[in-house]
């Protein structure tokens, strides 16, 4: 299992990746109520026009009333992509009276541990 995290204000909001095989479960989670706001899975997908590059596709599921979708649906695919394997993805992070130039913070946040996360997984060690 692979843990990073940020402070955000007073918060620490976390990254885990738990290896499942060739696949890996990612979880961001943190605030005031970490929760399961959605979920992802995303899976790495060759070009059909040239099947040496690839993209990738996702799925998502959203809890009515919470907005961390655009996170999760972000990170699947881009994690799929990177890694070349399937990839779940699911956030939950409520922070009381966020602004919104607060949450364009915050979403930095996460894109900033999404890319260190993809640097580890690279190097993890099954």
């Amino acid at each position: 299992m692979l843990h990073i995290s940020e402070k955000f204000k007073n918060h620490e909001i976390n990254c885990k990746a738990i290896n499942i095989g060739n696949d890996w479960n990612i979880t961001i989670y943190g605030g005031d109520i970490p929760h399961i706001g959605a979920v992802a899975v995303g899976i790495p997908v060759a070009l059909p026009h040239d099947i040496n590059k690839l993209t990738s596709s996702s799925s998502l599921i959203t809890v009515p009333g919470h907005k961390e979708d655009e996170i999760v649906n972000k990170s699947a695919k881009l994690l799929a992509k990177q890694l070349n394997t399937t990839v779940v993805v699911s956030c939950g992070i409520h922070i009381k009276n966020i602004t919104f130039d607060e949450i364009n913070i915050l979403n930095n946040i996460i894109d900033n541990l999404i890319t260190k996360l993809s640097i580890n997984i690279k190097n993890y060690k099954i």
